[in-house]
């Protein structure tokens, strides 16, 4: 059991640094903008706030679908 709480302390400690590394979400950004005050407006015409959140999901996935594919060649497990 103490083998196991070692690994999965090492793998928060690891997850930690990884998100620790990655740069703040440049969706932020929007909230600094002149813009700001009027995207409650802009967004009951266009639904921006939902468009942004798909493609953001949509990336994620396809970004993951391609790291996973990356690894599984690395390891020769599919052509």
């Amino acid at each position: 059991m103490e083998v196991l709480t070692f690994i999965f302390d090492k793998l928060a400690a690891l997850l930690s640094w990884v998100l620790f590394i990655l740069p703040d979400s440049p969706f932020q950004l929007i909230d600094k903008t002149p813009i700001a005050k009027y995207l409650p407006w802009i967004n009951w015409f266009i639904p921006l706030n939902f468009a942004v959140t798909t493609l953001t999901l949509w990336l994620i996935a396809i970004g993951t679908y391609y790291a996973y594919s990356i690894f599984l060649r690395w390891l020769k497990a599919v052509e």
